[in-house]
């Protein structure tokens, strides 16, 4: 649209309320053309003007020949600010004790290689999933390889924040990603074929990627754009990008979208954003799954705007930060519970050590206890775990059962520990 004719539409009766909601909500061009009560003759003159208002403001990065743009409008950049002092800065108030911080690091890690793999079709159940991780079995199928491939790339992650990014960091994350999966026959070097990606729900072709002659001259610009302090873009814009650069370049056969996240992942951490190692990214982005393969689509549709796939990470940080705060306060209830029920107990005349066990058991009833674990948790020989334990048997509060050569000891109930409290 010519830009004499867009300053004289601004001052039309609706057109300001009209772009307000527009940049609010990142409005695609579906979103327009069914819509009622526009303040235009056609909906093809409200997109027009909408594309004129976004290209006036749009910071345009380039990558060899293929054009990109964003915007930063203030919806944006108010949320930006929000991300950095309302869930960092406001989780720091009150903030995750030492112990906290180690046991949702620890979740984390295995949610986010659980929920990484599952978004690319692993198929397997979260509770076996964690139940290879914690135990350190061996993975058994192909959906758990890559469960566990998901984990190590995340470990090593932590172990090279300190480089920039680098041809040889992104060609080791993708191998760790995939060593021992049918998309191993694609680790070591960048894809010498087409790629067309799937829909996939109908088949039909959704993308074509860049020519493979292109894929090295495409890497080496991204890597100069994620490395370069000449211009400053904030962290979460520039995370954005470099995620969704690895799934248009799709510089490799298979595991693009591992690697593009554990790379996301990686640079945040990297300029900052040290809480991240204590939430799932994935796990949010699982839990949205069709917004995620839309963010991809609008973008590449709509002349490569970056918005919206920039927007839709930002939503999904929020979403896993306020897991984050919405666990830990959980976590801290019942915390709080806990040691409740265990001085109640105290004074009935139960053991220190009894009653802590109780009191865990009180907020989780399905938990499990065996003689060893027990023995371990207080510094205590093994005859005296298993009179402890027997003793609560004797009182009908807790029930035995053999695993293999394993005595398992179960709450019986709640309502027992109850019992107990009230006498």
């Amino acid at each position: 649209m010519d830009f004499n004719k867009y300053i004289d539409c601004l001052t039309k009766e609706g057109m300001e309320p009209f772009l307000a909601e527009s940049d609010k909500r990142y409005l695609y061009w579906s979103e327009i053309k069914h819509r009622p009560n526009l303040p235009f003759e056609t909906p093809i003159k409200a997109w027009e003007i909408i594309k004129t208002h976004r290209q006036i403001g749009a910071k345009r990065p380039y990558f060899s020949t293929h054009k990109f743009s964003f915007n930063l409008n203030s919806f944006i950049q108010e949320d930006l600010h929000n991300f950095d002092l309302t869930l960092i800065g406001g989780l720091y108030k009150n903030s995750i004790t030492l112990q906290e911080q180690q046991e949702y690091f620890k979740n984390s890690l295995i949610e986010e290689a659980i929920a990484s793999s599952q978004i690319e079709g692993a198929a397997t159940t979260t509770d076996l999933a964690r139940e290879m991780i914690k135990s350190g079995r061996n993975p058994r199928t192909e959906s758990e390889q890559m469960i566990i491939n998901n984990f190590r790339a995340i470990r090593e992650i932590e172990n090279r924040l300190e480089e920039d990014l680098s041809i040889e960091l992104i060609l080791d994350i993708h191998q760790i990603m995939t060593v021992k999966t049918d998309a191993s026959k694609f680790s070591g070097t960048f894809r010498d074929h087409p790629i067309y990606v799937k829909d996939h729900i109908d088949g039909e072709i959704a993308y074509t990627a860049p020519d493979f002659s292109e894929v090295n001259v495409l890497i080496d610009e991204l890597i100069n754009f994620v490395n370069s302090e000449q211009e400053f873009y904030h962290p979460i814009i520039k995370a954005s990008i470099l995620h969704f650069m690895i799934g248009y370049i799709h510089p490799f056969g298979d595991g693009n979208g591992r690697t593009a996240r554990a790379l996301f992942y990686w640079y945040l951490i990297k300029k900052g954003y040290t809480l991240l190692k204590h939430i799932s990214i994935s796990k949010a982005i699982l839990n949205s799954k069709t917004s995620y393969v839309k963010a991809f689509l609008k973008t590449e549709y709509d002349g490569n705007d970056l918005t919206y796939f920039i927007m839709y990470s930002m939503k999904s940080l929020r979403v896993a930060f306020q897991s984050l705060i919405t666990n830990r306060d959980k976590k801290r209830a019942e915390s709080q519970k806990a040691s409740e029920i265990t001085y109640e107990l105290t004074q009935k005349g139960f053991n220190k050590r009894q009653a802590d066990l109780l009191g865990y058991l009180f907020v989780k009833p399905h938990a499990e206890m065996t003689v060893p674990i027990y023995s371990k948790k207080h510094d205590i020989v093994r005859q005296t775990a298993t009179r402890d334990l027997k003793d609560l048997e004797k009182k009908g509060i807790i029930t035995k059962s053999k695993n293999g050569k394993t005595m398992i000891y179960e709450l019986l109930s709640i309502e027992k520990i109850g019992d107990y409290i009230s006498k």
